[in-house]
């Protein structure tokens, strides 16, 4: 058979392929918000850039089980004069990227799009994933060996006691540590914990904190999610919900120095086959969750901070007026 009448190879669904990687991943229980210890994966970095990787290229990054949060192309690698080692094998990570007319009639419906004007005719402007391959750190020779932090800024609880305090202090939510199970309830706009007490560790205590404290962000007065709320326990809308949660408490206890705890994990397995059963029947579920969670830390790191520089601002006027007085 002639190179010419060869049939095409088969389309990849960039989508589904993920999803399939993720599914296999929460499944196995590896996934970086289902681990117990703290570390860097859920901050990846491109040091070349000093850009962030986010959404669902934070989580695919984090499953590669890499200590260093540093990634880069090997195009960049070069650039720098460092040698990707002979035989190391990259990640793939995703783009959004917008597709010229003549890819967008090729991708057919497998594209996203919208409507734009073009010389006063409206045309559909499509997008679609398009892979790419990243290499850590430790897979490349020639990069400046990762500086271990001097010193956290804040103290790691403290800073997660922070957090929720912003949420109370800036925007009214109500925090009650009484009875055994823990809860947002929208139409109270109010989180409930068990007393401190009662928890085996205090990184059990915050990592469920901040996952309940994550539903929260739901709310009209913070981010307006309106689509997180579900109609009953356990359907789909509940399950996403549950995936944003989990995956921005993640990212909050990466961020404020809390290492998720193996009884947090226990206590979230019920949940497993509620988020594999919608990630399996839309692929996107995931991709949206891990964007909606990004969005979600990224509100109440915020909030922390707003309130952290409110509290240094105090604190200098009231320097200033001691000195004024002496």
């Amino acid at each position: 058979m002639s190179a010419q009448s060869e049939a095409p190879a088969p389309r990849v669904d960039v989508k589904s392929d993920i999803a399939r990687t993720l599914i296999d991943a929460m499944e196995r229980g590896d996934t970086p918000w289902q681990k117990p210890w703290s570390s860097q994966s859920l901050r990846p970095v491109n040091p070349t850039s000093n850009n962030a990787y986010r959404g669902i290229n934070r989580i695919l990054l984090a499953l590669s089980g890499r200590d260093d949060p540093r990634w880069m192309t090997y195009q960049q690698a070069q650039a720098n004069k460092w040698q990707v080692r002979r035989g190391e094998k990259g990640t793939q990570i995703v783009k959004l990227v917008e597709l010229s007319p003549r890819e967008a009639a090729q991708s057919g419906a497998d594209a996203g799009g919208q409507a734009a004007e073009q010389g006063g005719e409206e045309r559909q402007r499509a997008f679609a994933l398009k892979r790419y391959t990243v290499f850590n750190a430790q897979q490349i020779d020639g990069v400046p060996e990762l500086q271990a932090a001097s010193g956290l800024e804040f103290d790691p609880i403290q800073r997660a006691e922070g957090v929720m305090a912003a949420l109370q202090e800036k925007t009214g939510l109500l925090i009650v540590h009484k009875g055994s199970q823990a809860c947002y309830l929208p139409e109270l706009d109010e989180v409930r914990l068990p007393p401190k007490k009662k928890f085996n560790s205090v990184h059990d205590y915050y990592s469920t904190a901040m996952h309940e404290a994550a539903h929260s962000t739901l709310h009209a007065k913070r981010m307006d999610r309106k689509e997180a709320l579900a109609k009953k326990w356990g359907d789909d809308a509940y399950a996403v919900e549950e995936l944003r949660a989990e995956i921005c408490s993640a990212i909050l206890a990466a961020e404020t120095g809390v290492p998720v705890s193996q009884a947090h994990i226990d206590n979230h397995a019920a949940y497993l086959r509620h988020w594999v059963k919608v990630v399996a029947a839309d692929p996107m579920a995931i991709f949206s969750a891990a964007k909606d969670a990004d969005l979600m830390a990224a509100y109440m790191l915020g909030l922390e901070k707003q309130r952290t520089g409110m509290a240094e601002h105090q604190e200098w006027v009231e320097e200033y007026d001691n000195a004024r007085r002496a």
